[in-house]
Order: C-alpha cells, then sequence, then structure tokens
C-alpha cells in the first residue's frame, strides 16, 4: 500500500490490500450488513493524488445499502468498521476498487485508490409498528449519545432518521399509536435541541411547535421555543411561550399534588 505513514494504519484484510487509518474518531455504535448508511467522501488515485469524484463538492451525501454491490468492495469491508461522526482514510488497491478494467475516461486500469469517507448515519429496515417504534427508540438513544459528546449535526441525522420511522404511523393497535404520539414528541424536541445548538432558530421554533400540537403540556416545547426566540431578538413572543410553560408547569405541579392526595 502507498501511504506517508504506516504507523497508524488498520488491516483490514488478510492480504493486507485494504486499509485505513482514522483521522476524526466517532462515537455510538457501527452499521450491520443490510443497514442502509449515508456518507460523505472524497476519491483520489493513490499514485497522482487526483481527485476524480467527491459528494462534497456536488453538495450531496451519498446514501446506498451495504452489501447490494452498489460500491467497491473496499467500503464494504471498511464501512461497517467506523462508527458514527468517524472520518477516515480508506486505502485499496485495484482489486478491490475498481479492477483490471478501471472506470472510463475516470479511474485507469489497475489503479490503487485513496478515499476520505465520513460516515453520518446508517438505519436498518423496519415494516410492522412494533420494529419501526423499537427502531425510532434505538435511533433517538443514538442522538442522546452523539449529541452528549458535542457531535451535533451527527445526533440531528440520528434524531431524523428516528422521526422517520413513525412520522405516519397510524395502521396500528391503539397503544403503540399513543406509543408513538410520545416518542415523535421526544424526537422532536430533541431535533430541536440540535437545532439551537447550531444556532438554527427558525426550524427549533417549527419542530417545537409540531411537537406542542402533539403534546400541549410538554414544558421542554415552550422553554425551547422561548430560547429561540430570545436569540432572534423578538422578547414578546419569548415571553408568551415562558408564560405559557410556567402555566403548564404548574398546573402540571398542582394535578400531581391532587393525585397525592
Amino acid at each position: 500500500m502507498v501511504s506517508d505513514s504506516n504507523m497508524d494504519l488498520i488491516n483490514l484484510t488478510k492480504d493486507g490490500n485494504v486499509t485505513k487509518r482514522i483521522l476524526r474518531e466517532g462515537a455510538g455504535v457501527s452499521s450491520e450488513k443490510g443497514n442502509s448508511v449515508c456518507v460523505h467522501y472524497e476519491s483520489f488515485l493513490q499514485e497522482t493524488n487526483t481527485k476524480f469524484d467527491s459528494t462534497r463538492d456536488r453538495k450531496a451525501e451519498f446514501t446506498f445499502n451495504l452489501n447490494s454491490g452498489k460500491v467497491v468492495e473496499a467500503w464494504e469491508i471498511a464501512i461497517p468498521t467506523m462508527k458514527v461522526g468517524e472520518k477516515a482514510e480508506i486505502f485499496c488497491t485495484s482489486d478491490y476498487g475498481y479492477g483490471d478494467e478501471g472506470r472510463t475516461h475516470i479511474v485507469p486500469r489497475k489503479a490503487n485508490l485513496r478515499f476520505e469517507v465520513e460516515l453520518l448515519g446508517f438505519w436498518e429496515n423496519a415494516t410492522s409498528a412494533a420494529e419501526r417504534i423499537a427502531s425510532a427508540e434505538k435511533k433517538k438513544l443514538e442522538g442522546n449519545q452523539l449529541f452528549k459528546t458535542g457531535l451535533t449535526e451527527e445526533a440531528l441525522f440520528a434524531y431524523r432518521k428516528a422521526r422517520d420511522y413513525i412520522k405516519d404511523l397510524w395502521n396500528c393497535e391503539p397503544e403503540e399509536l399513543e406509543a408513538s404520539r410520545i416518542l415523535i414528541v421526544t424526537i422532536q424536541l430533541n431535533i430541536a435541541a440540535c437545532y439551537l445548538k447550531l444556532k438554527n432558530y427558525e426550524f427549533t421554533i417549527e419542530v417545537c411547535k409540531r411537537a406542542l400540537d402533539r403534546d400541549c403540556t410538554n414544558i421542554k416545547g415552550y422553554y425551547r421555543l422561548a430560547q429561540a426566540y430570545l436569540e432572534l431578538g423578538e422578547f414578546d413572543q419569548c415571553i408568551e411561550f415562558t408564560k405559557l410553560g410556567l402555566e403548564v408547569s404548574f398546573k402540571n405541579q398542582k394535578s400531581i399534588s391532587l393525585k397525592q392526595i
């Protein structure tokens, strides 16, 4: 393999023809066979360090299913070793890239390759209501872990995927429908927390209002709305939602006290 330093290269195949160097550590768990994954990447010819493809240049993420035959074998081997948020260099010989033929006008024959890949997120297939709720809960917990480690954009990706599982869930048992409603409120407010960190206050307001449409007693919804309006300098709105939150908090406390009598 061609590299400036082999000291921090990780061998991923017995023949040593696929290796990885971690440029930035990730967090959480890794993807599994059959998952859909989303990445940013840049592709280079090793010999000349010539870039021939880049999602960053196109300003578009790339999504594919693992073990679907849609990407080079080196990716199928390397990406399952990565954690969400991880950025890594992947090196491979032509046997694990585009082979003896290469890609016409793009990759020469028998070319060794280098990729810079960032794993943005992954998700599994779920069909039944129970599976979708379980998958949403799993992605929510993943988002929580990423948020705590400071990977806000990666956490936002996880929360969005969690929301996707259940946002249109309706044809199910009443208890599943209620579990979905409660869960999506939590997910929406976690998304709002990410937007606050990213200083995207308009989106914070939008998702908080969606959450309050489903649960008008959620104090976090009012609190984060007030925060967003404060940051925007819209003080009247900030005061209004602060008051509403305090009223809800008072009613909740009163209700709890009555139940204890």
